[in-house]
C-alpha cells in the first residue's frame, strides 16, 4: 500500500512541476511553426520584443519550478543555472527552428530578447 502512494506523489510531481514546462515549449515551438509575412524592420524595442522576453520570462520560470522540486539534489541546488541555460538554449533551437519555416527567419534579436526574458524569469521566481 505504501508503494501507490510513492508511485502517485511521483506522478503528482510530473503533473505539477514537469508537465506545465512540456505544455509551455510546446506552446513556443507551435507558435514558432506559423509562417507569417515579412515584416519591415522591427525598432530595437517594440511589443514583439516584449512578447519574447515575456515569453521566456515563464519558461525560465516554470523550469526553476520543476528544478527546485526535483528529486535529486544536485538539479536542486543549481535550479537556476539549469533553468537559464535549458530555456537559453530552448530559445537557440526555436530560433533555427524558425530559420526553416516558410516566410520566417531567425533573429538575433529575438535571442537576445529570449535570453532576457530566461535571466528575468530567474529574478521573479522567489523559490
Amino acid at each position: 500500500m505504501k508503494r501507490g502512494k510513492v508511485k502517485n506523489k511521483k506522478d503528482n510531481d510530473f503533473f505539477l512541476y514537469w508537465l506545465p514546462v512540456i505544455v509551455w515549449a510546446i506552446l513556443i515551438f507551435s507558435l514558432s511553426s506559423f509562417s507569417t509575412f515579412p515584416k519591415a524592420v522591427q525598432p530595437v524595442f517594440s511589443f514583439d520584443k516584449l512578447a519574447h522576453a515575456i515569453e521566456y520570462a515563464v519558461f525560465s520560470f516554470l523550469l526553476a519550478r520543476a528544478f527546485r522540486n526535483s528529486k535529486r539534489s544536485d538539479l536542486k541546488r543549481n535550479f537556476r543555472i539549469l533553468a537559464m541555460f535549458c530555456a537559453i538554449v530552448y530559445a537557440m533551437s526555436d530560433e533555427l527552428h524558425q530559420y526553416f519555416v516558410p516566410m520566417r527567419t531567425a533573429s538575433a534579436a529575438d535571442f537576445i530578447y529570449d535570453s532576457i526574458g530566461a535571466i528575468i524569469g530567474q529574478k521573479l521566481f522567489k523559490g
